[in-house]
């Protein structure tokens, strides 16, 4: 009689529950190197390798190494102290005004969103459509009474002549309405766009518990969009502490009221050009980059810029 032996069964293969989260957070991975590494690339190639070059030769002088020659000439120069003054003045007349323009208009688009958002949107974003030298040009234009639209108004305040409008300390006002001008709209267009993204339940929640609009925008929306604003801050903090194309521009307007070192950007400009000492270049470039980075640090630990809930 033929008996039949019992056959084992087939194993089943068990999976460790932590297996699709390994796979998941390599798929992220990946995607996150995809994402960073055209920016790593460029970021090597046109940032750190040109300060590693620039340290090297903040170092040297007349081809050899110096030590601390260039630098301690940079700081014992009397006009570093006069264009860091004219730079730090300008950015504390500029850099409230910007932040409360931008503020303030971008929470009253949102607060109020109508059919004339995208245009008024528009209005604010044209005056940023041009930059640099050509702003300059037109804002030469725009304190000259004889040709600027608000003449009766500029010899109203005693402005004959575009000389009288920007000598002593007016170049620095006219520099910070320049400068709201250029960079406002943009800058408008990016925090109204953040403020679009934020969750309407959480809005619809502070009008149920009765919260007023401006107790809503202080409360509930800024908090929300720190980091555009940061990211607000550290960009404008970096343009503005290197100023150089609007003082240049319109020192042609002016001849002999604006100091071809003005700011600290334009003396950096003088040791390379005219003074052909790429060390002391160098050395004040350095620097300048230290006061951004040291100020973006402030403000990233400030408003916890890259904070998560890792809830």
């Amino acid at each position: 009689m033929r008996t039949l032996t019992p056959t084992r069964p087939p194993a089943v293969e068990t999976v460790s529950p932590a297996a699709p989260r390994r796979v998941k957070r390599r798929g992220r991975t990946a995607a996150a190197w995809l994402l960073v590494g055209p920016y790593a690339v460029f970021l090597a190639l046109f940032g750190i390798a040109p300060a590693g070059y620039a340290l090297w030769t903040s170092f040297v002088h007349d081809g050899s190494f110096s030590g601390l020659r260039n630098w301690t000439a940079v700081f014992d120069d009397y006009r570093l102290g006069e264009a860091a003054g004219n730079v730090t003045t300008y950015l504390l007349l500029w850099l409230p005004v910007l932040l409360l323009t931008v503020l303030s208009l971008a929470f009253t688009l949102h607060a109020r969103p109508g059919r004339a958002t995208g245009a008024l949107q528009l209005v604010y974003y044209l005056p940023g459509a041009v930059t640099g030298s050509a702003a300059a040009l037109l804002w030469l234009f725009m304190v000259s009474p004889d040709s600027s639209p608000f003449g009766p108004l500029l010899r109203l305040l005693d402005v004959k002549t575009a000389t009288d409008a920007l000598s002593g300390g007016s170049l620095v006002a006219v520099l910070a309405v320049m400068g709201v001008a250029v960079h406002a709209g943009g800058w408008i267009v990016v925090l109204y766009g953040a403020l679009t993204a934020l969750p309407k339940d959480v809005l619809e929640a502070a009008q149920v518990d009765g919260a007023s609009a401006w107790r809503t925008m202080w409360h509930v929306k800024l908090p929300m969009v720190r980091t555009y604003v940061a990211f607000v801050l550290i960009s404008s903090f970096a343009s503005g502490s290197q100023v150089f194309v609007e003082p240049t521009v319109l020192s042609t307007g002016a001849p002999g009221q604006i100091s071809p070192t003005w700011s600290v950007n334009q003396l950096a400009y003088v040791y390379a050009t005219q003074d052909g000492d790429f060390g002391k270049a160098a050395a004040l470039s350095l620097a300048m980059l230290a006061v951004g980075l040291l100020a973006a640090w402030v403000v990233i630990t400030r408003t916890r810029m890259y904070s998560t809930d890792t809830r």
